[in-house]
């Protein structure tokens, strides 16, 4: 996996999120081999374009560097009624999944709540030792207090959209407090003239 194998890279990642004890002596060895990568953290409400902005960030971070090998996590729900999750955001990002500096990453909440999943923190890490810079965190759909990304990226960026909220819901939003960059997408749309005035300080 040092070495940049991506299916020891991948088997490495299932073991840690299987919780098993092979993944806690590997991330007890790779402990020393990480913490030099940037992380970025991209959250916001369902369908405001967090999967679209990551992609173009992809993108764009391998235009201009393209000697850096750069990871996306993406966090989806897990159902709390059938224990399933659709990992839909590989579906999203199809033209960075076949970029060989790309690795991608789709987890499950697996019931855990803040946005996201219980060991994204170790996927990091596993990621970071793997010679990943930056990484890329998407959280799940986020709601006012769905915050732990911030206390996880260096970087936090937070999405609004127009037409997902009144003034007193957005103002209710404790997540815009967390930005580090705040993105107002979709803004050809009616109402993002609103939802700037309200994002800014």
């Amino acid at each position: 996996m040092l070495q940049g194998d991506q299916l020891s890279l991948a088997r490495t990642i299932t073991q840690v999120e299987n919780d098993t004890q092979l993944g806690h002596q590997v991330l007890d060895q790779l402990f020393s081999h990480g913490g030099t990568a940037h992380l970025i953290g991209i959250t916001g409400p369902s369908g405001a374009g967090k999967s679209t902005l990551v992609n173009a960030l992809v993108r764009r971070y391998r235009e201009q560097m393209p000697e850096k090998k750069v990871a996306v996590i993406g966090v989806d729900p897990t159902s709390p009624f059938s224990g399933g999750a659709l990992l839909g955001d590989r579906v999203r990002m199809r033209d960075i999944c076949a970029d060989p500096g790309v690795f991608m990453r789709s987890m499950a909440t697996r019931g855990a709540l803040g946005g996201l999943a219980k060991t994204t923190a170790a996927v990091v890490a596993i990621l970071d030792a793997g010679g990943y810079d930056p990484i890329l965190v998407e959280t799940v759909g986020a709601g006012q207090a769905e915050v732990d990304i911030a206390r996880l990226a260096h970087t936090t960026i937070v999405i609004e959209a127009p037409g997902l909220g009144d003034d007193v819901q957005s103002s209710k939003a404790g997540i815009l407090e967390i930005a580090d960059i705040l993105v107002v997408n979709k803004s050809d749309h009616p109402g993002a003239e609103g939802v700037c005035s309200r994002c800014a300080p």
